[in-house]
This record gives structure tokens, C-alpha cells and sequence, in this order.
């Protein structure tokens, strides 16, 4: 796949951002790995703070097999180019979001990566700022991706997907006018502090077809317009929220629901809820605490006798898939699809003894913290595997 890093839309020397030194100038061509890209998207769409069973923890990794044609270059197949606009609409968001994040993972090193939108709402609450309006589409659209380095540098990514050429990409990716339209016009981006300062980016991805143009990778790194600031006093705060939404992620994927509940939102069903200042309301919010928090303990005490043990000690689930036809995909065709995802049986006795953590995250008031490290993706073949340090690892197996 090509990807055409524009250079020229940094600022100037001696302002940050700077341009990374693992960024290319200009166009490059890259190898994708399919199964590290599913798991991604897998990953990505699953959603951080919400109740009942969310498909998006199950089908990324198998519906989009079918997509990709047998194409040496990263293209759809004819058949899911003629899908109707609303399925064409989320294949597009999805692969927007999970291939330029699988690159930046890569580049950047992090070691948080979060929904924008709950960063916002939950950074607001702990630190009890006036909640920026936090729309999920137009203007006011908060950032796709919010996301920590190893150096604990902060980056926020602005994700586009399309199957209508680039140069329908590169309207998507927009100016900044006047007035800013496109990615460029997601006003509500995030400043963080000098020396937390990182990459502030627009990712337009054109999804090729068969027998069309090949795919294409376009990222620059626009000017925010009315950004939330965030104070160095404040940087703890942030860790807290990135943090909080990356494991709440990894616990659904694991098949802990209502262990994630609590994670997301500690303080009572809203992931925004604090405590309260009458006694009566306080009460209220306890109470419902004590309750969502006795449900994750019931799951937790669960977890040995119901969930599947892999690897080197992760407790969570296998989902074994025969698919109803082989698909052309690498060396040989596909069958039958493993997904495997657990979080370590350690870190899962540790959270049993107290799932709802009220503290902030970054004040070490839970031993499982130690265990949240690195993302890493490794690939193999038709084999790859998304690691979160050593608490959480997800495989998918292509066979």
C-alpha cells in the first residue's frame, strides 16, 4: 500500500510538533499484514463504555476476510465494492481507522491508545473542567484516537476511510480555509504541555478495488482550531483516562463486561459521573456503585471455571470459525479462522480483590496496573498476535 506523508503541512522548524524521525517524506510503498490489521480493527471498534453484547467483538476479524481480493496490492474485491452506501460507509470507517493505527503503532510506540471521545469526557470529569461539547459528527467531531508513547509523548489522530478514489481522500482530509473544512475542521483537538507534545494528525485512507486505483495512505498534520488545553498538572489526569479506556477495551474483548463497566466508569453508570455533593445523591451514587461492583466480582470469581486458559496463563475466550467457503488470502487459501483473547490470570485474582477502582490509575492503587505496557503486534505468516505489555494478549489464526 502507498503512503504519501506530507511533509510540508508540519510547522516550521523550532515548533512542535516536529516531524518524526521514523516518517517518511512524500510517497512510499509499505506491506500490510491482513491478520495484524483485523486484529486492530478488532480492537479499535470494539467500544469502551457501554452495556449488552457488541458485535464489533466478534466480526471484525472474520467479515472483512471476504474483502480483501487476492491482489498482490491491498484492494477490495468487486463484491464488496457493490455493497450497498451504509455497509460501504462502516468497511470504509473501519479499514480508515485500523490501517494508518497499525502504521502508527508501529512508528510511534505507544502505549496507550484511547477513543478520543471518552478521553474527553473522562479527563473532563476528573479533573472537573467544563465539559467541551463532544460531538460525534460535524464541526465539533472530538478526534478519533488519542495516544500515548513510550516517552509518554501524546499524539491525536483524525482517521478517514473511503472507496471513492483520492481524490474524494483528499476532500475528506479537507483545509483550513477559511473556513477549516474536512479532518482539518475536527475542531475540538487536544493540546497537551511542551514535552508532552506529539504528533497531531489527519489520516485519509483511499481503499482501492479490483481492477481500480490502489490504495492509499494520505496523513498531514493540520493547525487545531479551538483546542482543550491540557496543563502539566493535568498530564496524571490524562494517563488516568487513556489508561482507563484501553483496559476497559481489553476486558470486553476478554469476555469481562461488567469488570470493563466499572473500569470505564468508576464512579456510577456514566462514565462522567462524579461524587456527588448532597448526602442523599451521594448515597444514591454508592449504592449503585457497590452494585455494578459486586457484578464484576461475581464475573471475576467465575473467570478459571468458565473462561479458556492460553498461552502463558491468559484467562478469556477461543472462537473457533469454519468459514462457508475457502478464501484466496497469502500462500493458501483460508478455512477456518482462530481468534484467541485473555487477559493474565494473575492480574484477574488481583482485580477480584477490588474491580472498582475509584483512585486514579497512575497513583499504583492496583498491583495488576504494573502488568499494562507496551502495544505490540507480531506477525507471522497467517499468524499474528496484539499484545497490551503482559496483561492482555489477543491472537488470530489464519488456517
Amino acid at each position: 500500500m502507498a503512503i504519501d506523508i506530507k511533509k510540508g503541512t508540519w510547522p516550521r522548524k523550532g515548533s512542535l510538533p516536529t516531524f518524526p524521525s521514523t516518517f517518511h517524506s512524500g510517497v512510499q510503498t509499505v506491506d500490510i499484514h491482513v491478520p495484524s490489521a483485523l486484529l486492530m480493527i478488532g480492537f479499535l471498534t470494539t467500544p469502551i463504555a457501554t452495556t449488552g453484547v457488541s458485535l464489533s467483538e466478534f466480526w471484525a476479524w472474520v467479515r472483512y476476510l471476504a474483502a480483501i481480493s487476492a491482489d498482490p496490492d491491498l484492494r477490495l474485491t468487486q463484491s464488496f465494492a457493490d455493497l450497498d452506501a451504509h455497509q460501504k460507509t462502516i468497511l470504509s470507517d473501519d479499514f480508515g481507522m485500523g490501517l494508518p493505527m497499525l502504521w502508527l503503532n508501529d512508528k510511534l510506540q505507544f502505549d496507550r491508545i484511547v477513543d478520543g471521545r471518552y478521553f474527553m469526557q473522562r479527563f473532563a470529569a476528573s479533573t472537573g473542567a467544563t465539559q467541551h461539547r463532544a460531538a460525534k459528527r460535524g464541526p465539533n467531531k472530538t478526534p478519533d484516537f488519542v495516544a500515548r508513547d513510550l516517552s509518554g509523548v501524546w499524539h491525536v489522530v483524525e482517521c478517514k476511510g473511503t472507496q471513492s478514489g483520492v481524490g474524494y481522500s483528499s476532500n475528506q482530509l479537507g483545509g483550513k480555509g477559511p473556513p477549516p473544512v474536512g479532518g482539518v475542521a475536527q475542531k475540538l483537538s487536544i493540546i497537551f504541555p511542551p514535552g508532552h507534545t506529539g504528533q497531531r494528525l489527519v489520516c485519509g485512507l483511499s481503499i482501492g478495488v479490483d481492477g481500480r486505483e490502489k490504495s492509499k495512505l494520505t496523513i498531514i498534520d493540520p493547525e487545531p482550531d479551538e483546542p482543550l488545553t491540557v496543563r502539566s498538572d493535568q498530564i496524571s489526569n490524562a494517563d488516568d483516562a487513556a489508561t482507563r479506556g484501553m483496559i476497559a477495551k481489553a476486558l470486553r474483548l476478554a469476555g469481562f463486561e461488567a469488570t470493563a463497566e466499572v473500569t470505564a466508569a468508576p464512579l456510577g453508570f456514566s462514565v462522567t459521573a462524579v461524587r456527588r455533593k448532597t448526602k442523599k445523591a451521594e448515597k444514591r451514587r454508592e449504592a449503585i456503585v457497590a452494585e455494578r461492583d459486586a457484578r464484576a466480582r461475581a464475573e471475576l470469581g467465575q473467570a478459571e471455571a468458565l473462561r479458556t486458559k492460553f498461552d502463558d496463563g491468559y484467562l478469556g475466550r477461543e472462537l473457533n470459525i469454519d468459514l462457508p467457503r475457502p478464501l484466496p488470502l497469502g500462500s493458501k487459501p483460508v478455512s477456518r479462522v482462530v481468534v484467541r483473547q485473555g487477559v493474565k490470570q494473575d492480574a484477574i485474582s488481583e482485580l477480584r480483590e477490588q474491580p472498582t477502582v475509584a483512585e486514579p490509575t497512575y497513583d499504583d492503587s492496583a498491583r495488576w496496573l504494573k502488568e499494562v505496557g507496551p502495544i505490540e503486534i507480531q506477525k507471522d505468516g497467517q499468524f499474528s498476535s496484539f499484545t497490551i505489555g503482559g496483561f492482555f494478549r489477543s491472537e488470530l489464526m489464519l488456517e
